[in-house]
């Protein structure tokens, strides 16, 4: 009776010495994911004031941007007035014909120490295809920028574009840029962009990798001065088009007010 009495006074404190071992084990491992939540708050804590602070400059600088493509599109807007009084029609066709009549002469010297300030882009490239598609795609522009030793220089780009099957088994794809100061050499001599190993072009709607069978385009520099380029036939890498050995492509033209 007496060992039957101890063995249940043994059992009893086995028991109650596990149950103290499995509180203080359950005790450790809450005590360790309460620590690994509080490192991961602090961590998240800090994740998410970066990203709040990256935000809130993206924010400011897409206002600042917004100012300046305001202010650009008013300087922008007596050519776009001219255009149009000119040749009634689309926008588009109607900037292409004034700068069609925009006339050579010789250039001044002075007009290439000039700093850069303002840059209007045309730019024309044709794409095998037997797509059928004539659109004006409002959202999906493109961009065309002069680049030197990896480095834009100059970068000229809008969000509209255009798109016309000519009927040759092409996609004939235009699009109308405009200078982007925070991308560009603002300030700095015109004559830099000679200096230029490429020029880059994208166009938003044109497939990677594409087979280009030519193109040109045009850059107007603070309204005296155009660089012409012709764009040789290629295959786009990725969804860039570029033109290389630019000074034996290119032209480059005094610009005058057209005639009346």
């Amino acid at each position: 009776m007496v060992k039957e009495k101890k063995w249940f006074q043994n059992l009893r404190a086995q028991a109650a010495l596990i149950s103290i071992l499995c509180v203080i084990t359950a005790g450790i491992i809450v005590w360790r994911d309460i620590s690994e939540l509080r490192l991961n708050n602090k961590k998240y804590e800090g994740e998410i004031k970066r990203k709040d602070e990256y935000l809130s400059a993206l924010i400011q600088r897409l206002s600042r941007e917004t100012t300046e493509i305001k202010r650009l599109e008013t300087r922008f807007a007596p050519f776009r007035a001219i255009a149009l009084e000119k040749y009634p029609g689309p926008e588009q066709e109607a900037l292409r014909k004034l700068a069609d009549k925009l006339a050579d002469v010789k250039i001044p010297a002075d007009l290439l120490k000039d700093p850069i300030s303002f840059a209007l882009a045309e730019v024309e490239v044709a794409v095998q295809s037997s797509q059928e598609v004539a659109a004006h795609y409002k959202s999906e522009g493109g961009f065309l920028g002069f680049v030197k030793d990896c480095r834009f220089l100059l970068v000229t780009l809008d969000t509209q574009s255009y798109a016309n099957q000519n009927g040759k088994g092409e996609v004939v794809y235009k699009g109308v840029f405009l200078i982007q100061p925070g991308f560009s050499a603002v300030g700095e001599p015109v004559e830099i962009l000679r200096e230029a190993d490429m020029v880059r072009i994208m166009f938003r709607k044109i497939p990677e990798n594409s087979r280009v069978t030519g193109g040109k385009a045009s850059v107007s520099v603070n309204g005296n001065i155009r660089f012409e380029f012709e764009i040789p036939p290629q295959k786009m890498q990725g969804e860039n088009i570029i033109i290389r050995e630019i000074n034996s492509r290119s032209k480059i033209k005094s610009i005058r007010e057209p005639d009346d």
